[in-house]
């Protein structure tokens, strides 16, 4: 396996049987399949014109959201197999429109649809709250009989997982229809989805396949961005929780476990508001803590959740000067500040708050660790390359490696920092009395490939482990975020025209464990916002 021919082969054998279980009659004819990554057309409108989806799975596949589908299925007025069969159909579309999947399970899929209409039938009851939802999962996630290769061509070797992951196991017990994997970013090292067995995905796999409806939920993980940034460039939304608070045991990783740092956490994606908590809520009413020992036995606060604040005191935060936004990211943190005033909340904007850059070189760090080493052996073992976005970052990821790793004075002295900066945050919360804060989630939109770098914006709530989720608001325009807008400082360059109508979103974050008071307070900016922008509310 360690020539460049050997690698090149599997991935290419692996690519072909994936292909392959795309059912004949659900292949996209040859003129929607003209374009590529660098494309200007979008491809949102080809699932409902293509022909593929007959009318009542157009009907399943875009009139309903998560939560009022499972109601109709539930109540016996859609079948769960025939949600099974749509989303199978609409996922296979979104993977040969973005090369968005890893694995497909639609054959399970289907007849998990079967097994949950009998039970309906036979019980009288939804076997769960989730009973007739349709939900992917990240590549990184166990399904039982299905390759967990994370990109890695090396992987392609292990053993196929013969029990379901925590994750997994907790959705089915739940309802929950299971239908693919999604693609992710080689050693889950950048904000690009492209590895050498997959190719390269578009805005993120589970970001990209939910945008297309070929799932209404998805559940990702993020150890410094990767849900939000994924929602963040596909115009969903993106759920980060505290630490600890679901399920995650039972993954697939490429790094070496039990390395120090800030721990990754599972989330979802969706395409409403209402569908995240929906999804949260279930989850956490199930115990997970009993199934996973990682997840702390913190009891699921409806009421909370469900409450609705009338007057919220938000910090608010355009930029830190070190990371300068680029224009439509401005204008849209500067607009949303100003209808949350108008609608009777108050805003205080934050100076002089705990640097971006201090956490951006804490979160590098931890990178650094002998994780690191880890994946690299992972690569080396087929020959394969590293990957153009990651190229990118390995200087930054590396630095300490490179220099010997660390010491044990100098893990304890990282940990300490890092206690530290979160002390220095949660002061923030307090000294302003804040519900909450609203900041960007990047100092861009979706932007080419391979150009992301190092993401500030997303990092440090990972770091200081607050819950933090991204709400979808509106789109770069290049007559209004015109060029010399931009800051002279940004060290991505900006053109607006190469942006023009890519999604633009905002970041609302609370401190750690609050991840009820995030649902509240995130629903009521997500309604006034949406009011203000004359946004329908997504089905």
């Amino acid at each position: 396996m360690g020539s460049h021919q050997a690698w090149q082969t599997l991935a290419t054998e692996k690519q072909a049987a994936q292909a392959n279980k795309i059912p004949k009659g659900w292949r996209l004819p040859s003129e929607y399949l003209a374009g590529d990554e660098t494309s200007a057309h979008g491809v949102m409108e080809i699932p409902a014109k293509c022909g593929i989806l007959n009318a009542e799975e157009l009907h399943i596949t875009q009139d309903f959201n998560a939560v009022t589908l499972a109601i109709a299925v539930q109540r016996g007025t859609i079948k769960a197999k025939s949600v099974a069969t749509a989303f199978c159909k609409r996922a296979a579309i979104a993977q040969q429109l973005t090369n968005c999947l890893t694995e497909t399970m639609f054959d399970d899929a289907i007849k998990r649809g079967e097994f949950l209409d009998e039970y309906l039938e036979l019980h009288g009851k939804p076997m769960g709250p989730l009973h007739g939802a349709p939900i992917s999962m990240k590549d990184t996630f166990d399904y039982a009989g299905v390759q967990s290769t994370m990109g890695i061509v090396s992987y392609l070797g292990n053993p196929v997982p013969s029990e379901h992951g925590t994750s997994a196991a907790t959705l089915l017990d739940l309802g929950a229809i299971l239908h693919c994997k999604t693609n992710v970013s080689q050693a889950l090292m950048s904000s690009d989805d492209h590895n050498n067995v997959f190719g390269r995905g578009s805005s993120g796999g589970e970001g990209a396949l939910v945008a297309l409806r070929g799932s209404l939920l998805g559940v990702g993980t993020d150890m410094a961005g990767s849900i939000r940034i994924s929602a963040l460039c596909s115009g969903t939304y993106g759920f980060k929780p505290s630490s600890g608070r679901g399920p995650f045991f039972g993954s697939t990783f490429c790094h070496r476990m039990g390395s120090p740092g800030f721990p990754p956490v599972a989330g979802p994606l969706a395409c409403s508001f209402d569908d995240m908590a929906f999804f949260l809520q279930a989850v956490l009413e199930s115990h997970p803590w009993d199934r996973d020992p990682t997840v702390l036995a913190i009891p699921w606060r409806a009421e909370v959740a469900t409450s609705t604040p009338e007057k919220l005191r938000i910090g608010f935060i355009l930029e830190d000067p070190k990371f300068p936004v680029h224009p439509p990211v401005c204008r849209t943190m500067e607009s949303s500040a100003q209808v949350l005033a108008q609608a009777g909340h108050e805003v205080i904007p934050l100076h002089g708050f705990p640097s971006l850059e201090v956490a951006m070189n804490l979160g590098l760090d931890s990178f650094s660790f002998v994780n690191t080493v880890e994946w690299r052996r992972h690569l080396d073992v087929s020959g394969e390359p590293i990957v153009p976005s990651l190229v990118d970052n390995m200087p930054f990821i590396t630095r300490r490696i490179e220099k010997g790793g660390y010491s044990i004075d100098e893990i304890f002295a990282f940990n300490l920092a890092c206690l530290q900066y979160k002390a220095a945050w949660n002061a923030v919360f307090v000294r302003h009395k804040l519900d909450f804060l609203i900041c960007p989630g990047a100092e861009t939109t979706a932007i080419p490939h391979d150009t992301w770098g190092t993401p500030p914006y997303t990092v440090v709530w990972s770091l200081t482990e607050c819950p933090a989720v991204i709400l979808p608001v509106g789109q770069a325009m290049k007559n209004m975020d015109r060029n010399d807008l931009a800051p002279s400082a940004s060290p991505r360059p900006y053109q607006s025209e190469l942006v023009d109508g890519a999604p633009t979103a905002i970041q609302v974050v609370v401190r750690l464990y609050q991840d009820e008071e995030l649902l509240a307070a995130g629903r009521v900016i997500d309604r006034c916002l949406r009011k203000a922008n004359n946004l329908r509310s997504p089905e």
